[in-house]
C-alpha cells in the first residue's frame, strides 16, 4: 500500500507589508522546531522515497529539513496545486496520475499549506484534522482508495527527535 505523508509547513514570519505571501520564510524557530519534527517523522519510519513541495519558500524550507532528517535524500518537485489555495479535487486528480507506477513500499511526501491540508485530509479520507505548523497525516492509497492512517501532532513528532 502506498503511504502519503501530507506535512504542513513549520512557522513562517508573519506577512509584512510589500512581501509577497509566496516569499514568507521558516523563522529561526520555524528552522529548529521543524527540523525536530522531520526527525521524529523519520524515526518513527516514515522515510520518503520522493517529495513534492507547494512553491512557496515556507513550504520548500520544511521540505529541505525533511531531506536533513534521512541519510539517503530522495527526489523532489514542486507543484503548484499545493498553494494554500488549492482545490483537493485537482490535488486527488494529480495524485492518481502519480501513483499508478509507483511500487507498494512507496512513501511520497507532500508539504503543504492550511487550510489546504486539512481539506484535503477530509476529502480523500473523510477524516478532519487541524493541521499545526510542522504537523503529518498519513494517509494510505491501495490503488483505488484513500484512507486515513494516522495524524502526529509537531509535539508528538518533536518527542521522537
Amino acid at each position: 500500500m502506498i503511504t502519503i505523508l501530507l506535512i504542513r509547513h513549520g512557522i513562517a514570519e508573519d506577512p509584512k507589508r510589500g512581501v509577497p505571501d509566496s516569499e514568507r520564510p521558516l523563522t529561526a524557530e520555524g528552522w529548529e522546531k521543524t527540523r525536530a519534527a522531520m526527525k521524529g517523522l523519520v524515526r518513527r519510519g516514515y522515510v520518503p522515497t520522493r517529495a513534492v513541495s507547494s512553491p512557496f519558500k515556507r513550504a520548500a524550507e520544511t521540505l529541505v529539513c525533511l531531506k536533513e532528517a534521512t541519510t539517503d535524500g530522495f527526489p523532489v518537485g514542486y507543484w503548484e496545486g499545493l498553494i494554500p489555495e488549492g482545490k483537493p479535487r485537482l490535488a486527488e486528480d494529480w495524485l492518481r496520475a502519480q501513483l499508478p507506477e509507483a511500487p507498494p513500499s512507496e512513501i511520497l511526501a507532500l508539504v503543504s499549506h492550511q487550510p489546504f491540508c486539512s481539506e484535503l485530509t477530509r476529502y480523500l479520507t473523510g477524516q478532519w484534522v487541524d493541521f499545526k505548523k510542522s504537523a503529518c497525516t498519513v494517509i494510505h492509497f491501495d490503488g483505488s482508495n484513500f484512507t486515513f492512517g494516522a495524524h502526529f501532532t509537531p509535539a508528538e513528532l518533536r518527542a521522537d527527535a
